[in-house]
């Protein structure tokens, strides 16, 4: 087992002692006596009430992303479903993680312009435009490409992408809105992110 599958299989067991109820409640989440639902980018998922395990409610359908090991989904949506007792609301204003994270941040801030994602995009603008759009992306902001992204209830993202040129390589730029950290916690994030960068992948590729 991988640290990152042991990471899940703990927040898997931290759902499982907190009140379901309440959940269902703060969230209107659809449910039935054995699953959870949650739109995550776009797909239904659905999360087992007795075991905690994630899978999708809905067959993807043929050129649908399919996620594979459910990592990234499980670790965002039980950081959400757990975190606080009240449903949190969005400041409605972009902010940059460097600013979520604060010294820490500001280091994972300027690894993503340099990160094999961005490079994946070169010269690849109208195929991920298409991506962005394919995941319920409407145009915002600034770069050769910018999106703001829907991930799940309440909870969006802002895709920017300044695509390559003579003097620099391709960037990108993830923004959350300023009230992030009460939806969840700074690392999981990184979970969103990981998860947006495998569908923007899949769907540029048009795999």
């Amino acid at each position: 087992m991988s640290n990152y599958d042991k990471m899940l299989a703990g927040a898997q067991e931290l759902f499982l002692t907190h009140d379901q109820d309440g959940m269902i409640r703060r969230w209107a989440l659809e449910h039935d006596d054995d699953f959870l639902y949650m739109e995550y980018f776009g797909q239904r998922l659905r999360i087992d009430r007795r075991t905690g395990a994630v899978s999708h409610a809905d067959a993807p359908g043929p050129g649908e992303y399919r996620a594979a090991s459910f990592v990234n989904e499980g670790m965002a949506l039980f950081d959400l479903l757990t975190r606080g007792d009240a449903r949190p609301r969005p400041a409605g204003s972009w902010t940059s993680i460097s600013s979520l994270g604060g010294i820490i941040g500001a280091g994972h801030d300027r690894t993503l312009s340099h990160e094999g994602t961005a490079a994946k995009f070169a010269g690849r603008c109208d195929a991920l435009a298409r991506a962005c759009e394919r995941l319920g992306g409407v145009p915002d902001g600034k770069g050769d490409v910018s999106y703001d992204i829907p991930v799940f209830r309440d909870f969006h993202i802002l895709f920017q992408f300044w695509d390559a040129d003579d003097e620099f390589p391709a960037n990108i730029k993830y923004l959350f809105d300023a009230n992030a950290l009460r939806f969840m916690h700074y690392e999981t994030l990184w979970y969103v992110m990981g998860s947006l960068a495998e569908r923007l992948e899949f769907y540029a590729n048009g795999t």
